[in-house]
């Protein structure tokens, strides 16, 4: 998948640049999380406002919604040039999203119990 770059899109409220790499954006996604995001966007340093674990779970539910939603666009753009290859890529990855979802509904069910 080396060598693919987005072609330009908006998603969760932020703008990924042209060129980023997929690799570049699940690594800002998944190991950076919301915070670094909009540290890198504004520049500042934000602390995440204690929640309690229902709102956490909510929280990361509504992120994979959101990476979800991006995988999809990369699919879809993916699948209207023909590369196949990277579309079969990010259908493994929407289903790998769905799998977390469901132990995320989970607990947060745990959570509000």
């Amino acid at each position: 998948m080396s060598g693919h770059k987005i072609t330009g899109i908006h998603a969760i409220g932020v703008e990924i640049p042209k060129g980023m790499s997929f690799k570049e954006l699940m690594e800002q996604l998944l190991e950076g999380g919301e915070v670094e995001l909009e540290k890198e966007l504004d520049g500042e340093t934000r602390k995440p406002e204690p929640q309690s674990e229902a709102d956490k779970w909510q929280r990361y539910a509504d992120m994979l919604g959101d990476l979800f939603d991006v995988a999809h666009q990369i699919g879809y753009d993916a699948y209207m040039q023909g590369d196949l290859k990277i579309m079969r890529k990010v259908l493994q990855v929407e289903s790998d999203v769905v799998d977390l979802a469901g132990i995320v509904t989970t607990e947060k069910s745990r959570a509000v119990k």
